[in-house]
């Protein structure tokens, strides 16, 4: 049950909620002094807040959350909150929260419906919000398929110095990975990776940066590069296990191909925790391409058809 403390901060389950007014909702949507909740404790806190107060602790919760692989979870939660929430700039960052939730997820079409009316509400109410909401947008249609669309909506190049503007930077990165253009996606990723660093104050959620730029390097054809990234990566407590399953999906492009189906194994375990259809697809794509390489067709087949089933889910 919620109460009002002597200092007019709403508090709920022995945990301090400030008011939503006053500050503004960045993509990242903390500030100094906000502690970082264990995951249990931000599941109550994004189920119990009162959507007239949720503001940047109910929303770094929901960010613990999704780090610790629990998109359906972040994904209800903020479609709960909107559900009760008036029109707000607070109300716009839940929805692209839910947006972000709904990719890892793979509903990319709800993803893109939610990142298309998140935007249009940023635009009427925080600038901050907007490239975050494009960013989402960007990405939905990028694993859709839809890159001219993508392409039309992020526009020129970003400045890359920016943090409102880093999620439309690696949003970019992505899009000309997709493209098959290697050197413009590394210097998009190196981009995205240097305002991070410049920035990163403990405020930031964890940006993979190390993988975004490794996924460059493969396409290069420099494996050696993208091994190093990888091995850092994956050395560092910071990931969570969408991360850590994407790197070591990657990392297993770098191996020789009778070490790749361990390295897949954990990245499957690491991804069957996130709920990461998609990524898991992926994976369940490299255990069959690893098979053909190895001679075991008839394996490779039913590690086809799984992914086939994931991607089509």
């Amino acid at each position: 049950m919620a109460h009002t403390d002597t200092t007019g901060r709403t508090t709920m389950a022995g945990l301090s909620l400030p008011s939503a007014g006053g500050q503004t909702p960045f993509w990242y949507a903390v500030h100094p002094g906000v502690q970082l909740y264990e995951p249990g404790q931000a599941e109550r806190l994004l189920r119990s807040a009162p959507p007239a107060t949720a503001g940047s602790d109910v929303f770094r919760a929901a960010r613990v959350l999704l780090h610790d692989g629990h998109p359906h979870q972040v994904a209800a939660g903020c479609e709960e909150l909107l559900r009760h929430a008036g029109a707000s700039a607070w109300s716009t960052a839940f929805r692209a929260l839910r947006s972000e939730a709904l990719i890892h997820l793979g509903d990319f079409r709800t993803a893109e419906h939610e990142a298309i009316t998140a935007r249009d509400a940023a635009g009427r109410q925080s600038a901050t919000l907007g490239p975050w909401c494009t960013a989402l947008l960007a990405e939905s249609l990028i694993e859709q398929g839809r890159r001219e669309e993508a392409a039309a909506h992020l526009g020129g190049p970003a400045a890359g110095n920016d943090l409102c503007g880093l999620p439309a930077l690696r949003a970019r990165g992505r899009l000309l990975l997709a493209l098959h253009r290697p050197d413009d996606a590394l210097a998009a990723f190196t981009g995205a990776a240097r305002t991070a660093q410049r920035h990163g104050t403990g405020l930031l959620p964890h940006l993979p940066w190390r993988s975004d730029i490794a996924q460059a390097f493969l396409q290069l054809g420099r494996p050696d590069r993208a091994h190093a990234l990888l091995t850092e990566e994956l050395s560092s407590l910071a990931p969570g296990p969408r991360e850590r399953g994407v790197a070591l999906r990657l990392l297993s492009a770098t191996e020789e191909p009778e070490w790749r189906l361990p390295t897949l194994s954990r990245a499957a375990t690491e991804l069957r925790r996130s709920d990461d259809r998609v990524e898991l697809a992926r994976v369940l794509s490299d255990f069959a391409h690893t098979l053909d390489t190895l001679g075991e067709l008839s394996t490779a087949d039913v590690f086809r058809r799984r992914a086939a089933g994931l991607s089509a889910a």
